[in-house]
This record gives structure tokens, C-alpha cells and sequence, in this order.
């Protein structure tokens, strides 16, 4: 092999180790290894070898296969990492913020590499369905421990409390909610795959089963911030494709969605009121109506995670206290709140948690504001700005492009990514996904394809324009 061979084989090394990101991750966990939490322990250093391979892959490649100069996009993604990175040597606990938290501040550059790379249509459509591929083998085994049926109980014995009926199903994600989380962005994919613009209708119900598996998965987790984030996504990218879409697809879409939105309905119905379905006596309905109770435990928890982390904002606002940081910081911040005002039952929250170490502020934004300040808050806050607008911007895209089935495949690709973007970007305000190796893996994932799709999107619309200024003016020169 010559040295020219170099970036192809970092390109081809890069691709294959995303692959296995999406699809392996979600389900690795070492056998029989008794930690705080297993799973994320797990997944935590799985992540740190694939990056440790997958960065030096993409640099190799990068140095040949894109040379131009960064875009906007790329710039922000660059500079979030570069926050983080300062953040973490400006921090009192320098040491241990790098070492903790590193895979995930260094996660936006496997977007950068994605988009950098230029993956097209096929790489791109690949990845998602490994993504959907192993999202389905973690479903299937927490479906399996939801009816009793633990096969791998000797393997990973895992601990839960049976309290709750939500509990009884979880997988090699952990908890319940970290399943339900992951399920609800992966729902969104499948349900984008089932409007992609197959011609073939049993290939779109087949997608929209997929989905339905996903969202049933969903539901018996009781995620109410993931169910809220898969409805959100599921909405965006019916409202950007169903305008596009033919009569004839227009009717089968809508059949399909009002099949998916009744199932959806009878089984939230089974899950909310007592029957001999209801096995585990889940309250679903119930669940969602606690939002809204101050005195439930969940809210009072919550309160008392935002108070935390909002002192921790206003005591470190520039560069925060370091990325993975807050739990560091969190009973002493509690310590310093119940000295200033006893009466304000911070005491009481705090006795509630049982000594048990909260290590996120269960909303991501204000994590992000605690743990990188406002300037690393900002960086992020560009990123999506950056998304958003692109998308926004597409939705003047020239539709007589999509005559084109490749054409057609881009665009539609793009706004699946985006519609997962928004699910994973909605949950974040109810939780940390974010801050998980698998569901911050996905994201950072995610908006590279999505990057490099809008990429791609660009291209086609430039070489349209320049293909009609020849046709009418006679101009051969480039116009993009």
C-alpha cells in the first residue's frame, strides 16, 4: 500500500468505525462487571477507544479528501470543542474534567469529520439503518425483560426497583429512561425511512412497523420528555415532506400516520387504566398529569437540580466549573444554599436524594451553562442556530429537483436528521441526553449527516443553476 492510499483507507476506517458507534454501542455492556452504573460505565469506555481510533482515522483522511476552508458549521463545531477544552483547563479540578468528560466535548468533531468527508447519499442511508439495527436489538431485549423473559439475567444483573411499573423494562441502555430516550430519536429515523419516497408499499409499512416498535418501546418506558421530543420530530418532518409528496403517497402517508397516532392512542388507553393487558399496572396518563404536581418527587428533584445548577451559573458564569464538573459541585452548592436561607427546604430536597450522587442537572442547557459558562453555552447555542437555519433555508428548496430520485433521497435524508436533531434537542430540556455516550454519540452523529446532506443539497442546487444560466444566457462559467 502507498503512501496515496493513506486517506482512503483513514476515510473507509473512519466510516466503518461510525458504523460500529451506532450500532454496537447501544448494546455493549461488560458481562457481570459491578459498577455504580454498569451500562454507562461500559459504553463510557467503549467510547473512549472508538474516538481514540476514529480521530486519528479522520485526520488521515481529512488532510487530503477536504482541503477547503472551513464553513460556518464547521467553524462553530471547532470552537464548542475549543470552549470545552479551555473550560476544562481553567476549572479548579483541571485533572479530573479532562479525564472524565473528554469523549463528549471531542464527539462534535466526528460531525466535523462527517461533514468534512462528504459522505453521500449511500453512506449516509447505511448508517442509518445500522443505527435503526441496533436500536432494534436493544428494543427486542427490553421488550423480553418487560414480559419476564430475561434471558441474559446471568449475564447482567442488573438492579432496579420494581416500584414502579416503568422499570421492569430496560436494557442494556440502562434505566428506563435512558431506553425510552434513545428509542424516541431512533422512532423519528424510522419513521423519515417510511416517507424517504419508496414507491414500494409494503417497504413503508414495514418502516412504519419499525417505528411503531420503537414508539411502543417508548411508551411502556414512560419517557415523558423523549415521548414529547418523538412527537416533535415526527411533526417536522411531516410537515417539510408531506407538501412535496404525490396524491397517491400524499393518502398512503396520512393512512399510515393515522394508523400509527390510533395505535398510539389504544396503547397509552391499555397503559393508563387497570385491565388484564395493563400486566405491570402502569399509570401512563397519570404520569404525564405529575408533571404538574409540585409535591411529586420527580418535580421537587428538578427544582432543586435547576436551583443547584443556576448557583453554580451565577459563581462561575464565564467558562463555568469544567466539562463533567457538576456533580462535583452540586452538595457543595446545596451546603452553601441551605446556609443562606435555611427556610428554603433545600435541606429537605437534599435529604430526599439518600446520599445518592446527582451527577447531571436533568436539563442540558442549564448543565451546559453550569459546566462550560456562557461562553461555551453560546458556542453550543451557534451550532444550533447554525442547524436551524439551514433548515429553515431549505424550505424554499427548488422543487423541481426532486423529479430526480438521488436528488429526492438528499433531501428527504436532510430532514430526517433534522427531525432526530429536534427530538433529542426537546428531550434535552427534561433530561441529560446529551451528557450520555449513546444519545450524545447519536446527536453528534446526526448532525454531521445532516451537515454533510446540506452540503450535498447545496451542490445540486448550484450545479442546477449554473446548467439553466448556460441553457438560457450561454454562460459557462461557474456560478457557485
Amino acid at each position: 500500500m502507498s503512501r496515496n492510499d493513506f486517506p482512503v483507507v483513514g476515510k473507509k476506517l473512519f466510516i466503518v468505525l461510525v458504523g460500529v458507534l451506532l450500532f454496537v454501542l447501544p448494546n455493549f455492556v461488560i458481562p457481570r462487571v459491578a459498577t455504580l452504573n454498569p451500562a454507562i460505565h461500559s459504553k463510557t469506555l467503549m467510547l473512549r477507544w472508538l474516538l481514540s481510533a476514529m480521530l486519528p482515522a479522520a485526520w488521515l483522511g481529512m488532510r487530503y479528501f477536504s482541503r477547503e476552508r472551513l464553513s460556518v458549521a464547521e467553524a462553530v463545531l471547532v470552537l464548542f470543542v475549543g470552549v470545552n477544552l479551555l473550560s476544562a483547563l481553567t476549572s479548579s479540578t483541571a485533572g479530573f474534567s479532562l479525564t472524565d468528560s473528554w469523549q463528549l466535548w471531542c464527539l462534535p468533531l466526528v460531525s466535523l469529520a462527517i461533514s468534512r468527508f462528504r459522505l453521500n447519499v449511500h453512506e449516509r442511508q447505511k448508517l442509518m439503518y445500522l443505527a435503526t439495527g441496533g436500536g432494534l436489538i436493544a428494543g427486542l431485549y427490553g421488550l423480553c425483560v418487560y414480559v419476564g423473559f430475561d434471558f441474559l439475567r446471568e449475564l447482567y444483573p442488573f438492579a432496579y426497583s420494581k416500584g414502579d411499573a416503568r422499570n421492569y423494562i430496560h436494557s442494556f441502555l440502562g434505566n428506563p429512561e435512558y431506553l425510552g430516550g434513545y428509542m424516541a430519536a431512533l422512532a423519528v429515523l424510522a419513521f423519515g425511512c417510511a416517507l424517504l419516497g419508496w414507491d414500494v408499499l409494503w417497504l413503508r409499512m414495514g418502516w412504519f412497523g419499525v417505528c411503531a416498535f420503537f414508539l411502543g418501546i417508548l411508551v411502556l418506558s414512560g419517557t415523558r420528555g423523549a415521548i414529547l421530543g418523538a412527537l416533535f420530530g415526527c411533526a417536522l418532518v411531516v410537515a417539510r415532506t408531506y407538501r412535496v409528496q404525490e396524491g397517491v403517497v400524499r393518502r398512503r402517508i396520512l393512512t399510515g400516520v393515522l394508523l400509527l397516532v390510533l395505535g398510539v392512542i389504544a396503547v397509552v388507553t391499555v397503559l393508563s387504566v387497570p385491565n388484564p393487558l395493563n400486566v405491570r399496572r402502569m399509570r401512563l396518563a397519570q404520569r404525564f398529569a405529575a408533571m404538574f404536581d409540585l409535591a411529586s418527587d420527580s418535580v421537587r428533584e428538578r427544582i432543586l437540580f435547576f436551583t443547584v445548577a443556576a448557583r453554580i451559573v451565577k459563581d462561575h458564569a464565564p467558562l463555568g466549573v469544567g466539562p463533567g464538573c457538576f456533580k462535583l459541585h452540586f452538595y457543595p452548592t446545596v451546603s452553601r444554599l441551605v446556609q443562606e436561607d435555611e427556610r428554603a427546604g433545600f435541606k429537605h430536597f437534599a435529604e430526599t436524594l439518600q446520599g445518592r450522587v446527582a451527577e447531571h442537572a436533568h436539563n442540558d442547557y442549564l448543565e451546559f451553562l453550569s459546566e462550560i459558562g456562557i461562553v461555551g453555552f453560546a458556542a453550543f447555542a451557534a451550532v444550533m442556530a447554525v442547524l436551524i437555519e439551514r433548515f429553515a433555508r431549505r424550505r424554499w428548496f427548488d422543487k423541481s429537483l426532486l423529479t430526480d430520485r438521488g436528488t429526492r433521497l438528499e433531501w428527504f435524508q436532510f430532514t430526517v436528521f433534522f427531525g432526530a436533531i429536534g427530538c433529542l434537542l426537546l428531550n434535552a430540556l427534561f433530561s441529560f441526553p446529551l451528557h450520555l455516550p449513546v444519545r450524545a454519540s447519536l446527536f453528534w452523529v446526526l448532525v454531521g449527516l445532516f451537515l454533510a446532506a446540506d452540503r450535498q443539497l447545496t451542490e445540486l442546487e448550484c450545479d442546477a443553476e449554473r446548467r439553466l444560466k448556460q441553457t438560457l444566457a450561454g454562460d459557462t462559467s461557474e456560478i457557485c
